[in-house]
């Protein structure tokens, strides 16, 4: 799993985690403008599995401290437990600044003295903790999905860059919302973000029917309270197991 793909799963997960105490939720989520483009969205305590439009799986294990990606065309999946991901990334990491080392050794010096700066630049940048979010209750409300929702700004650096429409109206969400933070955290030491991702939503006074981001339009149509089984979270019977890519190019001893 890339690193964009991760963070766009907890980005999802964390919009539609707010539903779960002691029973599980299902959630259906579409794209404003494509009725056909729904991402469904399974709870359970400590356990999470997402299926997006494609089809594709991923299942998150809390107690396990273990991560699955599922392929149902191919009947395969890859799995990988946090601390091994975290062990890849560092070793990706390395082999990079490996590459990088041999390629800067063949520039004339004045050249590699500032593409080393740059590098260094967009090190910092990229690794900068000085991230702030605020989340601003703007009053305004309106129906959506058949329930009555207030408006709030979420600012990154002072710079709007997303709208949650929220409903107070679903209850017995703290718990999820706390395995959920725990999931971001994890994942986000593992692939060596700077501080926890879009903990901000622990900001939101209810459940976020719908999410407005860089044009894209996501809502919640189908909120179901219903018990659901750990099998749901596990992977098929008769799969294949295959080697995660980044971990085969690692492991190949090619640069």
């Amino acid at each position: 799993m890339n690193r964009r793909s991760v963070l766009t799963v907890l980005t999802s997960a964390l919009v539609f985690s707010a539903v779960v105490r002691a029973q599980g939720f299902y959630v259906e989520s579409i794209h404003a403008g494509n009725d056909k483009a729904m991402d469904r969205f399974y709870f359970m305590p400590k356990m999470l599995k997402t299926v997006d439009r494609d089809g594709r799986i991923s299942i998150f294990r809390l107690d396990k401290e273990t991560f699955y990606n599922i392929d149902p065309a191919k009947k395969s999946y890859t799995g990988m437990t946090f601390a091994e991901m975290k062990g890849m990334m560092g070793k990706a990491k390395s082999k990079l600044g490996d590459v990088l080392e041999k390629r800067l050794e063949q520039l004339p010096p004045d050249q590699r003295k500032k593409m080393e700066e740059r590098m260094g630049a967009m090190m910092n940048q990229s690794t900068s903790p000085n991230v702030t979010y605020q989340v601003q209750a703007t009053g305004e409300n309106k129906s959506i999905s058949g329930y009555n929702c207030e408006k709030y700004i979420v600012k990154r650096n002072g710079k709007e860059f997303e709208t949650i429409w929220a409903t107070k109206q679903i209850s017995g969400f703290e718990s999820i919302k706390r395995d959920m933070a725990d999931l971001t955290e994890r994942l986000s030491s593992a692939i060596g973000t700077k501080g926890a991702i879009n903990l901000w939503y622990k900001d939101i006074d209810g459940f976020p029917i719908q999410t407005e981001s860089y044009g894209s339009v996501s809502v919640a149509t189908k909120i179901e309270r219903k018990t659901i089984p750990t099998s749901e979270f596990e992977v098929p019977a008769g799969y294949t197991k295959e080697k995660n890519k980044m971990e085969e190019a690692l492991n190949s001893g090619k640069d």
